[in-house]
């Protein structure tokens, strides 16, 4: 995200600073494409997963699972392709799913703070999360170093440690609040935009 915002701001900047710029009707997409910035909008879902989000928004527990799914079908993707990381395209197919595992790992912790400010029970999809990011550093961590996609590694690894400490976190605030709160236990609490 903020890459998307530093290269909006700079095309504001460039468009504001070049008068022809500033008259044409060029869209802010094609003046970005122009200046190489990349057009990627940051969805990482195929569309079927994201109608499967969509199905599960005021359902929590399923919508975390989902996540849980998702992150692992990615990791998966990384296994396949380890074996043969030096050939063909490879190098780059397995930074792209690093990269997705990242920015899926950045759309669970946002539920998860939406669901638990929210009182949502999410104690459930909680303990699968929990034993679902432990099994996360080793899987990142199959395919060889490389140059081409270890920075994409090492943001991927932070973002599991995160994931996984904010589970377990947050699994001990919840039993805590459900012990105090009995009346608001199985509740689905405010589902996430």
């Amino acid at each position: 995200m903020p890459c998307r915002i530093a290269c909006f701001v700079a095309a504001l900047l460039l468009a504001a600073s070049v008068p022809n710029l500033r008259a044409s009707a060029t869209p802010p997409r094609l003046i970005l494409a122009a200046w190489g910035a990349p057009q990627d909008d940051g969805n990482d879902l195929t569309p079927d997963e994201v109608q499967q989000i969509r199905d599960n928004a005021i359902y929590p527990n399923e919508r975390i699972k989902l996540y849980i799914k998702f992150i692992g079908q990615r990791l998966d993707e990384i296994k396949q392709l380890a074996p043969n990381a030096t050939t063909g395209n490879n190098r780059a197919q397995i930074r792209d799913k690093f990269e997705e595992f990242t920015h899926l790992c950045d759309e669970l912790q946002d539920n998860l703070e939406t669901y638990d400010s929210a009182h949502a029970d999410i104690r459930k999809a909680l303990k699968e999360l929990v034993t679902a990011s432990g099994k996360w550093d080793g899987a990142l961590k199959i395919a060889p170093d490389d140059p081409a996609y270890n920075f994409s590694r090492t943001t991927a690894l932070e973002a599991a440690q995160s994931a996984s400490d904010e589970a377990r976190q947050m699994a001990g605030e919840q039993d805590v609040f459900f012990q105090a709160h009995k009346n608001w236990r199985h509740k689905n609490g405010t589902a996430p935009n």
